[in-house]
């Protein structure tokens, strides 16, 4: 016996569609699921995944469903290979900021007449003398 679905295409398209106006619509509102699940009369369940699907690329649409975010044209590769691309550069600029940190804090303690680069148990006193702490 062959496989029936329960949901004609049209249906989930046009559902998915409704969650994706309402989204727009109401960013804030969590229930847009369940209530357009209502508003079709389909499982809550089955239209979470069908919107799972198109978020993906995988649902296959002919025509693409307008999506909730500004995106473009940019097919999810592209989108990933922007995410790493942004991702090295969060790493770059991390390590720019600590290297900036030390040499601030080198700047500092020069002014204060400690010698920032060592482990704290020696300073630079205002003679230019180095003088071993005790602790």
């Amino acid at each position: 016996m062959a496989f029936e679905r329960k949901y004609s295409d049209d249906l989930r398209k046009k559902s998915v569609e409704r969650v994706f106006e309402r989204r727009r619509a109401e960013p804030h509102n969590r229930a847009i699921l369940r209530e357009v699940a209502e508003e079709f009369e389909v499982g809550p369940q089955s239209l979470r995944q069908w919107v799972a699907r198109y978020d993906d690329g995988s649902y296959g649409y002919d025509d693409p469903v307008p999506t909730h975010r500004s995106y473009g044209s940019s097919s999810r590769s592209e989108l990933l290979a922007r995410v790493l691309e942004l991702e090295q550069q969060v790493q770059t600029l991390e390590e720019d900021n600590r290297a900036l940190t030390r040499v601030a804090s080198l700047f500092a303690g020069q002014l204060r007449g400690v010698d920032a680069l060592s482990d704290g148990r020696s300073a630079i006193q205002t003679t230019g003398y180095p003088v071993a702490l005790h602790s």
